[in-house]
């Protein structure tokens, strides 16, 4: 019989494995690499047992003491953020800012309210569903980007979306956990705001921060960075400072109860955008990409393998028909409420009725979704609390659904509603996006 050590250990190499395997079989399939290691998961978790159930949960949320599923946000959004073209989201910044604020919390809401409705549970638990699958995905936009020919003022303003709503989805949880366990430690900072001005108000001041604070972090981190290099030149040693910088800036952030990810993106778009492009530089960003690569590899190989047979069984139906329900009807009716003010005739630069469109249809969730779907359960772990006990693998069974479907089915029909939109076909190798 296997000692815990090494049943961890082969477990964890089997996972490396199986993510470096998926890009040949995707490559020779023609289809992403996203849903071959979701079904990896699945074959070698609940199918063949191999990956076990328990270890799955605890890589994804314990390892570190914080899980590989909140590293990986960590490591993911500081190379994402590498690609942020400040020009495409100074043109297109109100349209953002719409789709991050407005659209992000239409989509709790509806999204909670079908939630409310199939399952007969409580608002506050439907609420916090919302809150879960309501960032897209930014590492599923950008490969998917590149495969067709699409106008950069469209396709930046969707990664932009993605790339930002992903904190801010981040604290609109938060904020849903305080309605179900405003006692828990993992709100402490929130519940002491809105026990002096109230939950409405307390949101919005508790947004404000949590938006501002790490940001001017992450921005003077980030210049302060490259004004090191300039003076000491760390040449190939830079991945260890910047790397080493990241991982600071999420520590000391995390533990002053503050979110640590609008701080990582700035310094990531900093890094990114004013770097001197220099042969080191190049390597930097080529590690963190590479990095970037294996850590959602590794929480989406888990995702197929956290879920059971029994979940399978029992679940397939309403998993369907939850995540047509987002795709086709939470994702269209956030992104019309949210492109209102900017489709005003009043306003500069008025988007247009076809980007409309196609934006309501592309928005697969991702990464997020996947780790925060595992944070109610744990949660109530914790705090002893019965709602998050009942309710918590519910909401991490239906998340693994609307995140596997919407990313098979939005790969394969974005390409197609593109062509009948905007009459462009997919790109070939080397092809650049139009301008």
């Amino acid at each position: 019989m296997l000692s815990s050590f090494a049943s961890q250990y082969y477990q964890i190499s089997l996972v490396l494995i199986l993510a470096a395997f998926s890009i040949p079989i995707s490559r020779k399939i023609a289809v992403a690499d996203i849903p071959i290691l979701i079904l990896m998961g699945l074959i070698f978790g609940p199918f063949l047992g191999i990956i076990h159930h328990s270890f799955a949960i605890y890589f994804m949320t314990e390892f570190g003491s914080v899980g590989i599923g909140i590293l990986g946000i960590v490591i993911i959004l500081y190379y994402e953020s590498h690609n942020i073209n400040f020009r495409v989201i100074r043109r297109h910044f109100w349209n953002i800012v719409s789709l991050d604020t407005l659209g992000l919390v239409v989509t709790a809401l509806v999204g909670g309210a079908i939630f409310s409705l199939m399952f007969r549970a409580p608002f506050s638990i439907g609420f916090m569903f919302g809150a879960i699958i309501s960032p897209t995905d930014p590492a599923t936009l950008i490969p998917l980007f590149k495969r067709i020919r699409i106008k950069e003022d469209v396709s930046g303003t969707l990664v932009g979306e993605s790339i930002f709503n992903d904190p801010l989805s981040i604290i609109l949880f938060t904020i849903a956990v305080a309605m179900v366990a405003p006692t828990s430690s993992y709100v402490s900072f929130f519940t002491s705001i809105s026990s002096r001005v109230g939950i409405p108000l307390a949101s919005v001041i508790y947004l404000l921060i949590q938006i501002t604070v790490p940001s001017i972090i992450g921005i003077v981190v980030g210049f302060s960075v490259l004004y090191l290099n300039r003076l000491l030149n760390f040449e190939n040693l830079l991945v260890a400072l910047l790397l080493g910088t990241v991982l600071l800036e999420f520590t000391v952030l995390e533990a002053s109860g503050i979110t640590p990810f609008p701080a990582i993106i700035a310094t990531g778009a900093i890094v990114g955008n004013f770097s001197d492009k220099s042969i080191f530089w190049n390597r930097e960003s080529n590690f963190q990409e590479n990095l970037s690569f294996l850590a959602q590899a590794v929480i989406f190989i888990l995702l197929g393998s956290v879920v059971t047979r029994a979940d399978l069984r029992a679940y397939i139906p309403y998993g369907i028909a939850i995540s047509l329900a987002v795709m086709l009807v939470v994702r269209p009716i956030s992104v019309y409420v949210s492109t209102l003010p900017t489709r005003a005739k009043w306003m500069p630069r008025r988007i247009d009725r076809k980007v409309v469109t196609f934006m309501s249809l592309v928005g697969p969730r991702g990464v997020v979704s996947v780790v925060l779907s595992t944070l109610p359960y744990a949660i109530g772990l914790v705090d002893a609390n019965p709602l998050l006990l009942k309710w918590g693998p519910l909401i991490s069974v239906m998340t693994a659904f609307v995140v596997l479907i919407s990313i098979v089915v939005q790969t394969v029909y974005v390409p197609v509603i593109s062509h009948r939109l905007f009459g462009m076909a997919e790109a070939k190798p080397g092809d650049k996006s139009e301008e």
